[in-house]
Formats: structure tokens, sequence, C-alpha cells
């Protein structure tokens, strides 16, 4: 007495193979068929990868990470344009005093020095605190991601980049701080 196998409907079957396994379709058919002719084999077939892309899991965990990526990327632009905001008012403010001490004999790379050690102040300020909040909130970002989220890489990638991305925010100012006219600041004072 040979016992046959009942399958529910919409069961999915999934089959390891050594090769390409939507190459071996035919004969995998072949092999159910010949095992059962009854059983039914056509429908969706997909490798692994595209099963697992349609999964709801799948799209939730690529939904989180595409907001967060615009998110993050939305953040970077306003903290550049932010930093770039206050070193240009910094700059204006302190016209008079650049210009004076380029009349006293200051260098260029001097005047250069003041202007990135006002906003390298604030950019290293903001990169540790920035680092401190990453670490304390790290088990809740991970609950939303599903995994790890303190990659050493990543978090010194990220902060080289917000570096970076401040460095050439006070890029302009710190060229317009360069070509302060002395004279206009001695006649101002």
């Amino acid at each position: 007495m040979q016992q046959s196998i009942v399958t529910w409907l919409w069961t999915q079957v999934l089959v390891r193979t050594r090769g390409e396994p939507l190459a071996m379709l035919h004969s995998i058919r072949e092999r159910v068929a010949s095992i059962d002719p009854d059983q039914q084999t056509a429908g969706d077939t997909r490798d692994l990868e595209g099963w697992i892309q349609r999964q709801p899991e799948y799209a939730r965990a690529r939904l989180i990470s595409l907001l967060f990526g615009a998110f993050s990327i939305l953040a970077l632009i306003l903290a550049a344009v932010g930093l770039y905001s206050v070193v240009s008012y910094t700059v204006a403010q302190r016209t008079d005093e650049l210009g004076i001490r380029v009349a006293l004999g200051a260098q260029r790379r001097d005047v250069l020095r003041l202007v990135a050690a006002s906003a390298g102040g604030s950019v290293g300020l903001g990169v540790v605190i920035g680092l401190a909040i990453s670490f304390a909130l790290d088990r809740l970002i991970g609950r939303w991601v599903e995994s790890g989220t303190s990659d050493p890489a990543m978090i010194l990638a990220v902060s080289l980049l917000l570096v970076a991305v401040a460095s050439l925010a006070c890029l302009a100012p710190a060229r317009r701080a360069l070509a302060i006219d002395p004279m206009t600041a001695l006649c101002c004072e």
C-alpha cells in the first residue's frame, strides 16, 4: 500500500540546488511528478532571493532603511546650511577685528585659523555629543532595524563625513574673511 502525501492549498516548497535554481525548474517538476502525478507544480516560481524580497518583513525593513537614509541626508543638508549661516554671521560680526589683525601683520593662515577654530569647536562638540547620543540610543534603534547599529567603521565614516561637510560649509565664509580689506576695517573703527 502506497501512502500519498496531501499538500494544502498555497503550500510552498523550497528546494536546495547546487546550480542556478530556476534553470533546474524543469527537472524538479519532473521529480515531483514522478512521486505524485496528481500534484500540481505550476505557479509562482522564484529563487530564494526573490522569495525573500516579497516578504512583508523585508519590505518593512527596506522602508525603514529608506526613511532613515532620507532623513539623515536631510539632517546633513540642514546641518551644513546652519553651520554656513553661523560661520558667515560670525565672520560678518568680526570683520573689523579680522581687518585690524591683517593690518597689524597677521598672515592669511592666521585669519583662516581663527575662523576654522571657531567653527571647529562647534563641529567637534557636535560630533562628540552626537556620538554619545548614538551610543545611548543604540538599543532602541537596533530594535527598529533589527540589527546591531554600533558598527565602528560606519560610525567613523559618518563622523568623517560630518567633518568634511562642516569644512566645506566653512570654506566660503573663511575665504570671505581672507578677502577683508584692512583699510576698510580701520576706517570703520
